[in-house]
């Protein structure tokens, strides 16, 4: 072998012959100069193994719809006003994933200053965006990981405004296995034709993960709060400067092989077309005030109405005003108006970014609009209960446009904070107040509610059920229809009614065909509600059980004690009587268990429940089978402190932990595997969460949804001669019911991707404990 200076001596040498060449190879003086490098004696540096890639991109971001998140942030981050996410062969592993936005870009040399720099400080020293000014969501470095977490190739194409050409660079992320020097793993760097003005995109093939529309519903949920979900006017679209910023949109798609792109989710379906009633006003040149109101779920087509500065007046004049328009959507938080999930999304949203926002000349005016401001006195009129229709700020989504070249108007107050306070301003905002409350009152009306608190003339109808209304328009049509068919033909004909009665005869079918299908949903609830009644008559008798039980136990332990001491002497008995001893400890602690919960839920107190709690309860009632089961328990992960819910039942967590260790014991059973076990709980996005994840074996992606119906369950009928016990066993309610408890309480549950390790994940998130302002 050689010394250590020969092989210096000799690496110097070639790194010289390398250096002289016309076209020296820069990964050769990279490798040469990293032997030298080890060589030195004298000082040691530190070296990156490329595994730390894989490590970082797996551990740093733990589930897609995270990493999908962190790449939509870096798109804000960039000053994009649109980011466009585009599933093709998601339903399966391998399949790719293209996120274009219409941002910055990247220069050369922020691409490998930046992108291409592990820990790269950029955020740190521009902690604000160069455009619109916006902080920056994105976390520090993160994103390039997200895309390693996602696929395994990714492409990144992107221009900047003033670029001649586009910059492309492909990263192979196999490429980064262990053993390998992080240095000397190199990437092609190409200049290609711009694709388009600015902007970047990113190519991510091999993707890790299967995607279904739910979990990509969840990705765009995660970005919410980087969303302005308001409506924009014409007139604002057309006139976007580099001194507002105009919002920031993402939309969802999938593509299929012809190309065809199919839309999963966007700002309209997110929030939009949810709205019960789209308000429109305007304030005419020369000054009659008018607005409309439109709402398809009320049935309700456009119609406009008149307004006046005289309330008592519709058709006088505004003094002052003119050129004003303003537009929102309406929100009534019920659940028999928005679904479920829905619900819950878009009110956390409108808590943090709900309200009527102001724009003067094409340029937003602060704070108007703003979290906490009320510059229309909506939430002040709530409070005072004369209108008792839903009509508070978070109701709405909107903007007012005002159009004052000169600012002898909407004057700025000396700080740049709002407009002066003058006539102009509050006959604007009484304008926009009054044109906002007639229209929630017109809706209440539309809606059979009362609207103010002393509206005299309000009956509440006597509502026929539902199917009997529809049961009778069936009818009527049919009847009417009928009759016309004794008209003549020729009139018929003349008429154009032969081809009507048909389209009319066509649709009642189709009506009749849903009716009866109706029919067969509701034959189904009965039977849903008929067995939720047995298994709540089944709880009374628990309780009633368990309390009885209870009686008993301290005799039990008397006993138990007194064979400890007759049996000392004789090994066998005593080891019989020690095991009688631990099973009737374990049997306590389930009846105590149970009995706390069951008191609880008869008493109807709801408490913020701390997450911590309820594990390690259930972990100690189920700790003496997990031994007999001989199941491996990990510790509970808890990744944050003070995991409050907001107020519920405390059985309510007994039961959902139990179902899913039920479950988790049947699919264990099922798979025959080592029977493993673990709970993680965490906060996210205002929600805590608990996973509860086993090794048994799994549910089929096209199940995870089914999963939560009621009925739907893997587990065969009970034979006829078994116990009438054994028929409520799975029956298919235990996860339904789980459902109905956490989206109760506007939580949501779903089916994850588990960790390494585990086949099913049950993830769970509750709204958190809001803070008590007074604390």
């Amino acid at each position: 072998m050689m010394d250590t200076q020969t092989q210096i001596f000799s690496l110097k040498r070639k790194l010289n012959e390398e250096l002289e060449k016309e076209n020296s190879d820069n990964s050769v003086v990279l490798s040469l100069s990293h032997e030298l490098a080890k060589l030195d004696n004298q000082n040691v540096r530190f070296s990156v193994d490329a595994g730390i890639i894989n490590r970082l991109g797996l551990e740093l971001v733990g589930r897609h719809e995270t990493a999908v998140s962190e790449l939509v942030k870096n798109a804000y981050d960039a000053d994009a006003l649109e980011v466009n996410l585009i599933f093709e062969n998601a339903w399966k592993e391998g399949g790719k994933l293209t996120i274009e936005d219409n941002g910055l870009g990247m220069t050369r040399e922020q691409l490998i200053n930046g992108f291409m720099r592990l820990s790269s400080a950029d955020k740190i020293h521009n902690p604000i965006s160069g455009r619109y000014a916006r902080y920056r969501a994105g976390k520090k470095g993160i994103g390039r990981f997200s895309t390693q977490r996602l696929g395994t190739k990714l492409t990144v194409i992107t221009q900047t405004l003033e670029s001649q050409e586009a910059i492309s660079i492909t990263i192979a992320w196999n490429d980064f296995e262990s053993d390998k020097e992080l240095l000397l793993i190199s990437n092609q760097i190409k200049t290609i034709s711009k694709i388009k003005d600015e902007g970047t995109t990113l190519i991510i093939e091999g993707l890790r993960d299967t995607w279904t529309d739910a979990m990509i519903k969840r990705a765009y949920r995660y970005t919410s709060n980087l969303l302005q979900p308001f409506p924009l006017s014409d007139k604002r679209k057309k006139s976007e400067t580099d001194r507002v910023d105009p919002g920031f949109k993402s939309k969802y798609f999938r593509k299929y092989e012809e190309g065809h792109l199919e839309p999963i989710i966007d700002d309209n379906e997110a929030f939009f077309q949810h709205a019960l009633a789209e308000v429109e006003g305007f304030v005419l040149d020369d000054g009659q005030g008018c607005w409309s109101l439109k709402s398809d779920k009320l049935g309700f087509t456009e119609e406009i109405f008149f307004i006046g500065k005289d309330r008592n007046k519709d058709k006088s004049k505004f003094e002052f005003i003119r050129d004003i328009h303003f537009k929102c959507y309406y929100f009534i938080y019920e659940s028999s108006l928005l679904p479920t999930q829905t619900l819950s999304f878009i009110k956390s949203v409108a808590n943090e970014t709900g309200g009527i926002r102001l724009y003067r000349n094409g340029f937003r005016v602060l704070p108007y609009g703003e979290k906490g401001n009320d510059w229309i006195g909506l939430d002040e009129s709530t409070r005072r209960r004369a209108i008792i229709a839903p009509h508070q700020n978070n109701s709405f989504f909107g903007f007012v446009e005002i159009n004052d070249n000169t600012g002898h108007l909407f004057e700025e107050t000396a700080s740049r904070e709002g407009l002066i306070e003058n006539e102009a301003f509050q006959e604007l905002s009484d304008f926009i107040y009054r044109s906002i409350t007639s229209a929630v009152l017109k809706v209440a009306e539309l809606r059979n509610r009362k609207g103010t608190a002393g509206q005299r003339d309000w009956e509440k109808r006597e509502k026929k059920p539902a199917e009997q209304e529809v049961d009778e328009a069936i009818f009527e049509l049919e009847t009417l229809i009928e009759n016309e068919e004794g008209l003549e033909d020729q009139k018929a004909k003349s008429n154009g009614t032969s081809d009507s009665k048909s389209h009319f005869k066509e649709k009642i079918g189709k009506l009749k065909a849903s009716r009866e299908k109706e029919k067969e949903e509701k034959k189904g609830l009965i039977e849903e509600m008929n067995m939720l009644r047995i298994l709540a008559g089944l709880g009374l008798v628990i309780g009633e059980f368990v309390h009885e039980i209870d009686r008993f136990l301290p005799a039990f332990d008397t006993d138990i004690r007194y064979l400890k001491r007759a049996v000392a002497d004789l090994t066998e008995a005593l080891a019989r009587t020690e095991r009688l001893d631990e099973n009737l400890k374990s049997f306590s602690t389930y009846t105590a268990y149970f009995y706390e919960a069951i008191s609880r839920n008869v008493l109807r107190d709801l408490d913020s429940i701390e997450l911590r709690d309820v594990v390690y309860e259930f972990e100690d009632v189920v700790q003496e089978d997990i031994k007999a089961s001989n199941y491996i328990f990990y510790k509970p992960i808890f990744e944050d402190y003070d995991l409050w819910t907001v107020p519920m039942h405390k059985s309510e967590w007994a039961s959902i932990l139990f179902n899913f260790y039920i479950n988790a014991k049947k699919a264990i059973k099922r798979a025959e595997s080592k029977g493993q076990i673990k709970i993680r709980c965490g906060r996210e996005r205002g929600y805590v969460f608990l996973e509860f994840s086993d090794d048994g074996d799994g549910i089929p992606v096209e199940n995870r949804d089914k999963v939560f119906n009621a009925f739907f369950t893997t587990t065969s009928a009970a034979g006829r001669n078994e116990p009438e016990g054994e028929s409520l066993r799975g029956i298919g309610l235990g996860l339904k019911i789980v459902k109905d408890i956490v989206e109760s309480y506007g939580g949501e549950i779903l089916v994850a991707n588990p960790e390494e390790g585990f086949n099913t994940t049950m993830r769970i998130e509750i709204p958190e404990k809001k803070e008590d302002k007074d604390e």
